[in-house]
This record gives C-alpha cells, structure tokens and sequence, in this order.
C-alpha cells in the first residue's frame, strides 16, 4: 500500500455562520453536568470516505464551493461548534462562548495514497487514517470545538475527516450536525430543511441537576485541571493522557454482522441461558457488545504472557445510554437536544469465567442488567462517573462507541453518493469498538476494532469461530 502523504495543502479556511443570519452575536453556554463528564476525554475523530473519480481541478472547482456553502449555512443553528470553550475564574462552569465571526477551521488537502486500500475492511494501519483528520487543539485557557479536513484522491475518491471535543456534544448530537450538513449540501438550501423540526434544540437549561452531580464533577475537574490562574483569566484546560497497553503498531479492521447472524446469535445466547425466547428480549445492541467483549478477551488471551494472564483477572466493558429517551428524566429531554444527553456504564466480570464456554451468557448479562437498570434510573451512580473516567488513564479499556441506530451511511449523501466506509479513528487511543450500520445489508451491524496484529488474528479466529457455534 502506497504510505499516505499529504502531498499539498491546497487551502485552510475558516468557515463562519452567513452574514445576517439568525446566529446570534453572541452567546455563552454553560456545560451541563452531563457536558462536564467528558471534559477531560480525548476529542473524537469520524472520517467519512466518498467515491469521486474525477481531478483535483473538478473537485475545486464545482465540490469545494458546495462543501464551504453548505457548512456556513449549518452553523447557522449548530452556531455553538464554531465557538470556543474555557473555564473563566469568574464563572462557576466552564462554558462554550459564541461571538459573531467565530469559525471552524476547514482544512483542503490532496493526498496521493491508495483510496481503495485506505477505506477498505481489512486490517490497515491506524497511523493512515489519522492523517485525514485535522489536529484540534485540545489544551489552554482557549479551546476551539471542531474541525474540519477535506481530502481529495485524484481520480478516485475524497474523505471528510470531523474532529471535535466531546464535552460540546454526544453521538447522536454529531449524526444530527452530519446529517443536516449533507441534507442542506445536497438539497441547495439551508431553510427547506432545517424550518422542520429536526432542528436542534439548543437550551442546555433543560438538564436539571436535583442531585447536585455538578459540585462533584467541577470538584473533580478542577483537580485534575489545576486551579492557578493565568493572564487569561481562564483555567488551562487539558485532557487525559491514555496510553494504551501494549505500546505497538495497531491496525483497524472491520468486521460484519448480518441480520441473519444477529438473529441467530440472539437465539443461541437464549438457548444458552435456557429461556423461553418468545418471554425474554436481547437486543442487538447488547448481544452484539457481550458478543465483541468476549471476543476480545480470547484474542487478548491468545496473545498473553503466563504474567500477564496472573497478573489481573478483572476486566471490564463500558458504553453508553441515551438519556433522552427515559422517562425519568424531567423535564424529557426531545430527540432533537444538541449536546451530551448520555451517561457511561461500567460492567466488571472475571476474565476466567468470561472466557468459558457459557461465558458469552455472563457478559450479555452484565450488560443487559446494567442497561435495564440504569435506563430506569438515569441518576444512579453518576456521582462516581468522573473519578471512574479518569482513573481509565491506562491499560486496555475495552468499550463501546457509536450506535447501529445513527444514519452513518443512509443519511450522509452529500449529493454526490453515500459513503463508502465510515470510521470512528480515535478508537485506537480509547480502546473502544466502534458499532455503526451495515452499508451492505439492511438491519446489519459493522465492528471496527483496532488491536496490534497478532491480536487482530486472535480476534478474527474467536469472531468466527463464535459466530460458527451460534450456527
């Protein structure tokens, strides 16, 4: 495979709400408690790969004005990602401010490496993908929320590599900005859509804190970030530094899921558990994360050193909740909410029971209970969360991230074709699996994972030798 090379940057821009549009002047946002939890988290980095087999002169000439166009009109109600965030000494939280003329930075780039190999399934470099995505500052008393990389493949192909910082928004919050950026680009006009109701809600005042969780995360926060006040006036903000174990060259590969698969592997975890299927219900979220957990485990068992193995018998699994959904949220908090409406869970098991034949029953049960029990009670053991996420500052974290539920293929036609591939590439520093819908099969499911290479051939074996026992 040709190495990837940025061979010219043709253009960086800053890209901006229109002129006299209804983007405010200016705008101060407090993060909510549930912003807070992730301020000290890496920021997150989706690349979505487009066929284009034309030159660099026809994508500059008549995509790129398209592409900036449609942006600047998106923020005119996603105005927040333009803004900055810092935490001044004279305010309680940290906060996003907006002011009128703050911008993305949009970064146009030709690269000359192989699009095909770069957006397919198999195992590849993680250091290739990195590239395509632009570096945001993530530490100082100023931090930008996003940025943008275009890159185009001469006669082949382009990327749109979308970096931001977690704490101004969750996944579903990212899919809603994605998906109205490339509605507008391929319809022609801002206001045809977003005058619907899928516009995004943007009164962050709607998450209630009856629990005082927000005097525990600042508490938290401000330790970790430090308290000593610059010229600025601000705090310098940083983020967690995880490393992740063991320090080698990692590769991402993706792995498919059919409807049949899933089905069929639903009805073997229930076979296993020996329970009527038409009284007990697995979700393919959760049978699909007990599934990857356990396939994990084997893969880093298969590769383990005898001191390693004796070293720690714990392992754990985290994803997340959408917390807009429950009811016990008061006021509800509507689809539409643009920001973090998400709450981490943590499940703990012992990796020699996990590791049995019966032990794809345990992780489903794990996960199924904690998501059962927390989905009804959103407050439960939030005061601990941010200690939890950083003490993860090490070792192997295995998670999950995205959701089969978000239109990654289906709803990012920009006008010119649905993805090719699209990939959540900071996976490979937070240890997590990357679950987003199948481009292939309607009602599949896509893994991505990113293990160094002896792992990722464990990983496959355990992958089908799972799905062979489920036949």
């Amino acid at each position: 495979m040709t190495p990837c090379k940025l061979v010219k940057v043709l253009q960086r821009c800053k890209i901006s709400p229109p002129s006299g549009s209804t983007a405010p002047e200016a705008a101060d946002i407090p993060l909510t408690f549930l912003d807070q939890l992730w301020l000290p988290f890496p920021p997150i980095e989706n690349l979505f790969f487009y066929h284009y087999p034309y030159s660099t002169t026809h994508f500059t000439q008549f995509l790129l004005p398209r592409i900036k166009l449609s942006l600047s009109r998106a923020l005119i109600h996603f105005y927040p990602l333009a803004g900055n965030l810092s935490w001044p000494h004279d305010s309680y939280r940290p906060i996003i401010r907006y002011v009128n003329g703050d911008f993305i930075w949009l970064t146009v780039v030709e690269c000359d490496a192989d699009f095909k190999c770069l957006s397919g399934d198999h195992a590849r470099d993680t250091d290739e993908a990195h590239t395509l995505v632009p570096h945001l500052p993530t530490s100082g008393p100023i931090v930008p929320l996003m940025a943008i990389q275009v890159t185009i493949f001469p006669n082949s192909g382009i990327s749109i590599g979308v970096i931001h910082t977690h704490s101004v928004m969750d996944g579903r919050s990212m899919d809603h900005f994605m998906r109205t950026w490339a509605m507008i680009s391929k319809l022609g006009d801002a206001n045809q859509y977003l005058s619907t109701p899928s516009a995004p809600f943007l009164d962050r005042t709607l998450i209630k804190d009856p629990n005082g969780f927000e005097k525990i995360y600042l508490k938290e926060l401000e330790g970790f970030i430090g308290s000593d006040k610059l010229v600025s006036g601000n705090r310098s903000l940083r983020i967690m530094d995880i490393k992740m174990q063991p320090d080698h060259r990692k590769f991402r590969a993706t792995f498919d899921l059919s409807p049949t698969n899933i089905r069929r592997l639903k009805d073997w975890i229930l076979m296993l558990r020996n329970k009527d299927q038409s009284s007990h219900h697995i979700s393919t979220f959760v049978a699909i994360c007990a599934f990857s957990w356990v396939c994990l485990l084997k893969a880093e068992a298969s590769v383990a050193t005898e001191l390693e193995e004796s070293n720690n018998n714990m392992t754990s699994f985290g994803t997340s909740i959408d917390c807009r959904a429950p009811r016990e949220m008061d006021p509800l908090i509507p689809p539409t909410y643009f920001g973090n409406c998400v709450k981490p869970i943590l499940v703990t098991g012992e990796k020699s029971k996990l590791l049995r034949e019966d032990g794809l029953i345990m992780a489903t049960e794990l996960i199924g209970e904690a998501i059962r029990v927390l989905g009804k009670e959103v407050s439960r053991g939030l005061e601990d969360v941010v200690s939890e996420l950083l003490s993860m500052q090490s070792g192997r974290n295995i998670a999950a991230a995205g959701s089969p539920r978000f239109a990654l293929y289906g709803g990012m036609d920009f006008g010119w074709g649905r993805p090719k591939k699209v990939e959540n590439v900071s996976t490979d520093i937070t240890g997590a699996i990357f679950l987003k819908e199948s481009r292939k099969l309607d009602g599949g499911v896509e893994i991505d994972v990113a293990l160094e290479k002896k792992e990722m051939d464990a990983f496959a074996l355990a992958f089908v030798s799972q799905l062979k026992a489920a036949l």
